[in-house]
C-alpha cells in the first residue's frame, strides 16, 4: 500500500502493514495493524473500513478526524479514537504545513475481506475518489 497525490493535489497518507493475524478465539476474524504516515497537509479521502472495527492511536503530530457527520476533532500523540463497523470517516488529515503526523490503526475484520480483496479492501473510499 503506497501513497499518491490525488486530484486535489494534496498528498495521501503512506500505509505500511505491521501485522496480520487470524484470531484463534474468534474464528473468521483477523486483527491487522497498519502504520499511517501523513506528510504535511496529507489526508485520507472519505471512506469506510470494510465492516471492520478500527482503533487509531496517534504517535506523532496531530490528526484531524471526523466521522458520521460529527464535527472533526484534533487528536494529539497518545490519544486514540474508535470507528465502529459501517462508520463513515469523512475527515482524516494532517493540517500542518511543515510536520508529518503518524498513527497506528488496528483493524478487527472478517478474514475473508482481506483474503478476497487484499489490504486495499480495508479502506473503501467514497465513490468518486
Amino acid at each position: 500500500m503506497a501513497s499518491s497525490v490525488t486530484k486535489t493535489n494534496r498528498p495521501r497518507e503512506d500505509i505500511k502493514v505491521l501485522f496480520d493475524y487470524e484470531l484463534a478465539n474468534a474464528p473468521g476474524k483477523s486483527i491487522i495493524g497498519v502504520h499511517l504516515d501523513y506528510p504535511p497537509e496529507g489526508f485520507t479521502p472519505p471512506h469506510r473500513h470494510g465492516g471492520a472495527t478500527v482503533v487509531a492511536y496517534v504517535l506523532a503530530g496531530e490528526l484531524l478526524s471526523g466521522m458520521n457527520g460529527n464535527p472533526p476533532k484534533v487528536y494529539s500523540p497518545g490519544e486514540s479514537f474508535m470507528e465502529l463497523p459501517g462508520c463513515h470517516h469523512t475527515v482524516g488529515e494532517n493540517t500542518s504545513k511543515t510536520t508529518s503526523t503518524q498513527a497506528i490503526a488496528i483493524f478487527v475484520v472478517d478474514t475473508d475481506v482481506v483474503k478476497t480483496g487484499g489490504y486495499e479492501a480495508l479502506t473503501v473510499l467514497d465513490e468518486g475518489w
